[in-house]
Parts: structure tokens; C-alpha cells; sequence
């Protein structure tokens, strides 16, 4: 089954209440402070292995990540195929003097079942999860404090990052942008990219564009911020943001 992506921003600091409180008591946070006050908690789902063992890279953060030894094969099985390769094209493989040409799907399936297949016949899960590939999916729950997203949005947002990786981090921008606009401006990494440049403007525009509606969202529930076919992923990421 092949997964889609989502990129929720579920908890943040709520940066004019904390203004307020803190100016009620004699202190002033400039934006410099903001930086350093503050934590975002993303519901990363639908991610690969190959991008969950990127970002937790990035060590000051804090993660969660779906358990494969506990979780069932069966439940939660999913894989994301990149772009770039075709659906239809089939590769030959020789197994045990029979020759066959498999696509990826094929490959996906047949590791699938062979999990299931030594479970089925006693053997621990956290053995036969080692079957799984890189492509198969798993949820992350990430918090960083908006310097270290900064510094994340930077080397991930940037053209030569891996497409999957380079796809949620987008994403997850617009979500800050929109949750906490006087924190989150233009990336710093803008002014020496123009790749960069222009996929935060086209942020810009979007995030104007949903500002009224996220303003109308009940608290606690959460906003879905629409990004393409404006901000051109490569593969499909639903981002939402809870609104407080």
C-alpha cells in the first residue's frame, strides 16, 4: 500500500500570549528571545525509514518514533516508491535458477509477506522486521525550538536535499509561517539561494491566502493548509496546523 505523507503541526508556543504575560510582568521578548523561547512539535506520518534516519540527525531535538518490534506488519504496513522511479519498470532477478522481472510494488510486496510469513510461523517480530526496506513507512513525532527549525529549514529546504525529506520540511515551514509569523520570516539561507528565495515567497502568498480561514478554526482543531499544486512537491504531503 503506498502511503501518503502528512505533516502535522499540533503544538506550539502560543507566542502573543506569551509576549503578553511576560510584558504584564516588566519583561520585553524580542524576536532574538522568541528564538530561543519557544518549542513546535510536529506529527510526522507516512514518512520512510530513509527520511526518518535523516532527521533525527538533527540532535537538539527531541523524538518519538512508531516502534516496529511492537507494531503489527499487518496494521501498519505502507512504503512510499520515489518519483523517479517509472511504475512500470521491471528489473530481472534470479532466484534459485528461476529468472523474473519485478517492479518496485512487486519487491514492496514480496518483503511484506515474507514478514508475515516468519511471524505467522513463531518468529519474533523484532527479528522479522528486519526484512523491511528503507522505502517502508513509519511516524515520527519531532520537537525543536524555532533556532534548530531554522537551522533544519536551511539545510532542508535547500535544492540538493533528498526530495522526501526535502518535500516535509516545506511543509513544515508553511505550517510555522502560518502558527507563528513573528517568528518565522524569510529563511536566511534566501539570500545565497534563489531556489530557495522563490519557494518562500510562493510560502508568503499561500500563507496570506489561508490566514483568514486558519483565524476561523475552532481552538484545538486542526487547519489544513492546501500547498499544491503552487509550491510544485514532488510527492503529496498534507500538512495541517491546530489552531489555538
Amino acid at each position: 500500500m503506498i502511503m501518503a505523507s502528512k505533516a502535522i503541526l499540533f503544538s506550539y508556543t502560543n507566542y502573543p500570549e506569551l509576549t503578553a504575560n511576560l510584558e504584564e510582568a516588566g519583561v520585553k521578548m524580542g524576536r532574538e528571545n522568541m528564538l530561543r523561547h519557544g518549542s513546535f512539535t510536529f506529527d510526522l506520518q507516512g514518512i520512510s525509514r530513509a527520511t526518518s534516519h535523516q532527521i533525527v540527525r538533527h540532535r537538539i531535538a527531541s523524538f518519538s518514533q512508531q516502534s516496529q518490534r511492537y507494531v503489527r506488519v499487518t496494521r501498519s504496513y505502507g512504503y512510499l516508491k520515489p518519483p523517479g522511479i517509472p511504475k512500470d519498470l521491471k528489473v530481472p532477478v534470479e532466484f534459485q535458477g528461476h529468472k523474473l522481472e519485478l517492479n518496485f510494488t512487486d519487491v514492496m510486496d514480496l518483503t511484506r509477506q515474507a514478514e508475515e510469513g516468519l511471524t505467522t510461523k513463531g518468529i519474533k517480530a523484532e527479528d522479522a522486521r528486519y526484512l523491511r526496506p528503507n522505502a517502508a513507512t513509519t511516524n515520527i513525532v519531532m520537537s525543536m525550538s524555532p533556532r534548530q527549525l531554522i537551522h533544519f529549514f536551511n539545510l532542508r529546504c535547500a535544492p540538493d536535499a533528498q526530495w522526501e525529506i526535502r518535500d516535509l520540511a516545506w511543509s513544515m515551514y508553511a505550517a510555522v509561517r502560518l502558527a507563528a509569523p513573528e517568528v518565522f520570516g524569510p529563511l536566511p539561507a534566501a539570500d545565497e539561494s534563489d531556489y530557495i528565495k522563490k519557494r518562500v515567497s510562493i510560502v508568503d502568498d499561500l500563507v496570506r491566502k489561508e490566514e483568514a480561514g486558519f483565524s476561523k478554526t475552532p481552538p484545538g482543531e486542526l487547519f489544513q493548509l492546501e500547498l499544491q499544486p503552487m509550491l510544485e512537491l514532488v510527492h503529496p504531503v498534507e500538512t495541517f496546523v491546530r489552531h489555538y
